[in-house]
């Protein structure tokens, strides 16, 4: 096995493949990602400072759904693309 090979699965056993994936995903990507948190804090800032009861108890439950699918559906997405190599 060549050093650079060594090198790399080192690295990845440093934590480095977390900001290596990051580093290599489309500016696209990257930039949908920001937005969706954004617009997700947004939402849960008003929820929680501005909205009326009513709204707050519809509206937590949604929000907080949207929170944990927009967290767990990158993991999925990740461990099919490490599959794939």
């Amino acid at each position: 096995m060549k050093n650079s090979q060594l090198a790399g699965s080192q690295d990845d056993r440093a934590g480095t493949a977390r900001m290596r994936r990051w580093s290599e995903e489309k500016l696209s990507v990257r930039l949908l990602l920001v937005a969706f948190v954004l617009v997700l804090t947004g939402a849960l800032v008003w929820d929680g400072w501005f909205a009326s009861a009513s709204q707050n108890a519809t509206w937590t439950p949604v929000l907080v759904s949207i929170a944990v699918v927009g967290a767990v559906a990158p993991r999925g997405r990740r461990s099919w693309m490490s599959r794939s190599r």
